[in-house]
């Protein structure tokens, strides 16, 4: 009741406060008061965030978990009233790979159960492993040769052992207004990102196909960076965006918590024998190797063959239950759907949410949607991107191309938007250097200030779904959502749970989501584009 009453105050003030049309861009606040109402009073978010996290958990590409999430989330589009909902093909992923059981003890020289998650794609151990490990860490070639023929059957560990500090900063927080501010100042020139720093000597296919060739029993790892501390275990792929779900064979791998790994390491620096013992059951799925994603609409009336489109990634990994990276945003894009047509609304141009899968290892879903609808260029940028080079310039993955081939629905989708950096509450949008969209969504945000919807950066940001759009010339947006504990703790650890949601910050992004998607949708003229590098061919 306390957050029903809050939100309340909040919207009806700004309600209040603002005239029914603005200058220039009609915002129809009428329907923001609705969509609230319908959001605070009815909403469905948690019950959605619920089943597809402790039920349905952890959902990786190709497994029947994922499969699970797909339907249950068409079935429930359907439940309310959606219309031509799918599960629909994006192209070739790989390989589905699942946990099923994992048990790791320290027997000696004192028993304690410790604290660790299977890496994805890895094999399991067969059965019960047990023996004293091996500090082994490889970062040069010499490391190859001095290790070489010595690690067949053996329980290695990977890694330098790393000192746990206590933080004296919160863990959790909310933008100020001097951080939205900092936001919102765009330098110039952007400059692309360095790389990622000093590249190893030895590059991570080189190490595994040493560790293959070697027949290592099991490879232990310690959780990386200082977030991942006092128990939270950072659980993802090794390494290679893009890659590690396309390779079999991948030795037994797994993660342990920093404290419990720098444990082990210094029982051994004392010279005192350590025996360990491991028993890991992973299951590689590859009888369809197709990725899917979950699509579902409002059509429109006038302008139903022009489109706006919402969504976050369905996928996630493996440490917790995939709740705030991303079953948040899909929780938050399907609830927007379910306000909307709960109010019944007659939407001039088609709304179609998207639940996208593969996001973690490169965007698979939405690239995948976005070439097979939309386009690609003569280098297929979509389809075969270059990691790499992406990692260097992905404000510009078009540099090298010559010309953007597209199909007729390219010049029929007004924009799509995006939720996907954590669960915090819409604090404002990046526009990705769309100058022209400025001014209307200044408007749009108005009635929704009191929210805490009042940021508009100009610059772009990375990492997550919308880029595959506004790579070719379509308006694809990330909200500015608060950043709540999302990187300093649950960012892919086993943290990432129902726990770390907060149920008043879902209900305020949905109705933001909804309220930017009807104005989408209700436009006189689809939502403008900035200027292309490259020319443009209708295919």
């Amino acid at each position: 009741m306390k957050r029903n009453r809050l939100l309340t105050a909040a919207l009806a003030l700004s309600l209040l406060l603002i005239p029914v049309a603005f200058s220039q861009e009609k915002v129809d606040v009428g329907m923001v008061n609705r969509i609230w109402e319908e959001g605070v009073n009815r909403s469905k978010i948690m019950e959605t965030l619920s089943y597809l996290t402790d039920v349905i958990g952890p959902r990786i590409p190709g497994t029947p978990a994922m499969k699970k999430a797909g339907e249950w989330a068409k079935s429930k589009f359907s439940e309310w009233g959606m219309a031509n909902t799918a599960v629909e093909p994006c192209g070739e992923f790989g390989l589905g790979w699942a946990n099923e059981y994992i048990s790791v003890h320290m027997l000696e020289p004192t028993y304690s159960a410790l604290l660790a998650y299977a890496k994805p794609w890895t094999l399991g151990t067969m059965g019960k492993l047990k023996g004293q490990p091996v500090l082994a860490v490889i970062r040069t070639k010499a490391d190859l040769e001095k290790w070489k023929g010595k690690l067949k059957g053996a329980i290695v560990l990977t890694d330098p052992p790393r000192q746990v500090h206590p933080s004296f900063k919160p863990y959790a927080r909310r933008y100020t207004e001097e951080d939205l501010k900092a936001i919102t100042e765009t330098p110039i020139p952007l400059q692309p990102k360095d790389g990622g720093g000093e590249k190893p000597e030895v590059k991570w296919e080189e190490l595994l196909e040493f560790y293959k060739n070697e027949e290592v029993g099991l490879l232990i790892e310690s959780s990386e960076r200082s977030r991942s501390d006092f128990g939270t275990v950072k659980v993802d792929a090794y390494e290679g965006m893009g890659k590690n779900h396309l390779i079999p064979g991948q030795s037994p791998r797994i993660v342990l918590a920093a404290e419990a790994y720098a444990r082990i390491c210094r029982i051994l620096n004392l010279k005192v024998p350590v025996t360990l013992e491991a028993e890991v059951r992973n299951t590689i799925y590859d009888q369809d190797k197709l990725g899917y994603n979950v699509v579902a609409e409002i059509p429109g009336l006038d302008k139903k063959g022009e489109v706006v489109m919402l969504g976050g990634h369905l996928d996630s990994w493996t440490g917790g239950t995939g709740a705030v990276d991303n079953a948040s945003g899909c929780a938050v894009a399907m609830e927007a759907v379910r306000i909307l047509k709960a109010l019944g609304v007659k939407p001039k141009r088609t709304i179609r949410a998207a639940l996208w899968t593969g996001e973690e290892e490169g965007f698979y879903g939405s690239r995948g949607y976005v070439f097979t609808h939309f386009g690609d260029t003569d280098k297929d940028t979509l389809k075969n991107p270059d990691w790499e080079a992406y990692e260097k310039n992905w404000r510009n993955p078009l540099a090298d191309s010559k010309k953007l081939i597209v199909k007729p629905e390219y010049n029929k989708i007004s924009g799509y938007f995006n939720y996907d950096n954590g669960s915090g509450r819409i604090r404002g949008i990046y526009i990705q250097e769309n100058f022209q969209v400025r001014p209307i969504f200044e408007e749009w945000m108005k009635p929704l200030r009191d929210l805490g919807v009042t940021t508009i950066a100009l610059q772009p940001t990375e990492g997550t779904d919308h880029l595959p759009f506004d790579w070719i010339g379509i308006p694809g947006f990330q909200f500015i959502q608060d950043p709540l504990d999302y990187f300093p703790t649950v960012h892919h650890t086993n943290q990432d749970i129902y726990d770390h949601c907060v149920a008043e910050d879902l209900i305020q992004s949905a109705i933001v989501m909804a309220s930017f998607v009807y104005f989408t949708a209700m436009r006189d003229e689809m939502l403008p584009r900035k200027p292309l590098p490259i020319p443009v061919e209708v295919k």
